[in-house]
């Protein structure tokens, strides 16, 4: 009978919070959350070394470290990965041996310089392609893009 009555003070009260948060303005009702969960997170961590579970925490920061290296290092992808998309969407329908391409076009596919020599072109190649390779999850048509301005530059 007494879990019966605390349950029904516990939807009560359930009940009387949801009617308050409705009266408040979204200004304010962002205020309260905002205010609640750095009260809320500051007492779970003093509740976490009162009770020394705080070691596990502890223990997590070299784990999130490394995964924001690996993020650091993700996001310098973005551009190529932008990059790729904007050529798929322009591109889909055109196989790249059948169209022309320019020196302009095939220098900046692969990133180099109009005065690069022979060497630098296929370094450039090897490194684009190392990463885009349809072996290793990449594109078809971006690699067949890479090879098509090698081919171009070096006059294959």
């Amino acid at each position: 009978m007494m879990r019966l009555l605390l349950l029904i003070a516990l939807i009560g009260v359930v009940l009387g919070i949801r009617y308050w948060l409705r009266q408040l303005t979204p200004a304010q009702r962002q205020q309260l959350w905002r205010s609640s969960a750095l009260w809320g997170g500051g007492g779970l961590l003093v509740l976490a070394i009162m009770s020394g579970h705080l070691n596990p925490l502890f223990a997590a920061l070299p784990a999130l470290a490394l995964a924001l290296a690996r993020l650091e290092k993700a996001l310098h992808l973005l551009p190529l990965l932008q990059q790729v998309w904007q050529s798929t969407r322009s591109h889909s329908s055109v196989a790249p041996a059948q169209s022309q391409m320019t020196d302009m076009e095939a220098r900046s596919i692969l990133g180099v310089a109009i005065d690069a020599d022979v060497a630098t072109i296929r370094a450039a190649h090897r490194r684009l392609m190392q990463r885009i390779h349809p072996d290793r999850g990449g594109s078809d048509y971006l690699a067949a893009q890479i090879n098509a301005a090698k081919r171009h530059l070096l006059k294959e």
